[in-house]
């Protein structure tokens, strides 16, 4: 496995360390907000001058989808982020909601994944077949087991999702609201050697896809008036990891070609999730 293949496995530094301004966000019809999974770490060219550690790309869904639509487009999704950096400052960074207002119509956020530790818990599961000079430089402190999800993380996540959808319709009460869910992953039966995992650790990691996926549509139902989920697990589940076609990488993809991160999204993945975007966009 290349060294820099593991970029992923640690969220938050992903392609360098310069820092986002903390003035005001400008106003836009459209603001996208999330984790890594909405941002689109080292695929094609920076959406930001210089590039920063929220890793955005220029090419990330949002970003195809706003130029297809016409729409003015305010992009503050960050690698790494969970619910509280939506709602409130992350370090130098402002609250994603604080780029919100009276005038913005459209809001497209995906985030849960890194609130119930979904990259962090692929790399426990990696970290034992690494090499020990692997091992000392991504997990200086050891391997650490990997332990199920608690019904202590599901609630607070199921909680702060509902208070996040109820903040983005007070700042934003003539804004339609998508939910887009994460991309699939893993196989739903089997296994491949892209996953870079055994087939019990791929076993253990598909529950957490499917938790987060059942607490994102549930917070979604009590707001039906202006929010719906985009259902792209759905849609990427023949796009896997392991299919002919996949819309993510695995585990070790080649870095130098600008495609995305390990278990991240890639060009494709993104193009289809615009389009879906398009879609519930156009259905409202």
């Amino acid at each position: 496995m290349k060294k820099q293949n593991l970029i992923a496995l640690s969220l938050v530094p992903v392609l360098g360390s310069a820092l986002l301004p903390s003035a005001a966000f400008a106003s836009a019809p459209y603001v996208a907000m999330g984790s890594s999974y909405a941002a689109g770490p080292n695929i094609g060219q920076s959406a930001d001058t210089p590039p920063n550690r929220c890793a955005r790309s220029a090419s990330n869904a949002a970003h195809i989808f706003a130029q297809k639509a016409g729409l003015a487009l305010q992009d503050v999704s960050c690698s790494g982020a969970t619910t509280a950096h939506i709602l409130g400052p992350w370090n130098e960074l402002p609250a994603q909601v604080d780029a919100l207002d009276a005038g913005t119509r459209l809001v497209t956020v995906t985030i849960g994944g890194n609130d119930l530790g979904y990259m962090t818990a692929i790399g426990k599961l990696r970290c034992p077949a690494l090499s020990a000079e692997e091992r000392g430089r991504y997990f200086p402190n050891g391997c650490t087991p990997f332990a199920p999800l608690t019904e202590e993380a599901k609630a607070k996540l199921a909680g702060d999702m509902d208070r996040m959808i109820a903040t983005i319709h007070q700042r934003s009460p003539k804004a339609r609201v998508l939910i887009v869910q994460y991309f699939s992953l893993m196989p739903a039966k089997g296994n491949c050697p892209a996953t870079g995992l055994s087939d019990e650790g791929v076993a253990q990691i598909r529950p957490i896809a499917k938790t987060l996926s059942a607490i994102t549509e549930a917070s979604v139902r009590p707001y039906r008036s202006f929010a719906r989920t985009v259902a792209l697990d759905r849609a990427s589940a023949d796009h896997g990891i392991c299919g002919a076609a996949p819309w993510s990488n695995g585990g070790s993809p080649d870095m130098a070609k600008k495609d995305g991160v390990n278990y991240h999204p890639n060009q494709a993945g993104m193009a289809a999730a615009a389009a879906l975007i398009g879609a519930a966009y156009r259905a409202r």
